[in-house]
């Protein structure tokens, strides 16, 4: 599972050992949320694809599982889910974070 951010919203998570991704309110009809991915930082039409700005592919977390998640509807359901709370996410779990190299 990914979820990709910014470098503040990077510095943010990777400050503490459980790392904590923050619900917020997406633009457009999407539910309030954290947002995760089963795409990798390579995937072809990535911002498009997710319907986010590429400044936000500069940082990425990576981690396995997805407990407690929901797929959001419609067909980006196969590979965007979402918890309506904050996500914590424990070392057990964590995977990598770090910048994935795409230029915005």
């Amino acid at each position: 599972m990914h979820h990709f951010t910014n470098k503040a919203g990077h510095d943010s998570i990777s400050a503490h050992p459980e790392w904590k991704f923050r619900a917020a309110e997406p633009p457009g009809p999407h539910p309030h949320g954290a947002y995760f991915t089963t795409l990798a930082a390579d995937a072809p039409r990535l911002a498009a694809r997710l319907r986010i700005p590429r400044e936000k592919l500069a940082f990425v977390f990576t981690f396995e599982g997805d407990d407690g998640l929901e797929r959001i509807r419609g067909g980006r359901g196969r590979y965007i889910l979402y918890s309506r709370d904050d996500y914590r996410v424990g070392h057990h779990r964590q995977v990598s974070h770090g910048p994935t190299g795409i230029d915005s």
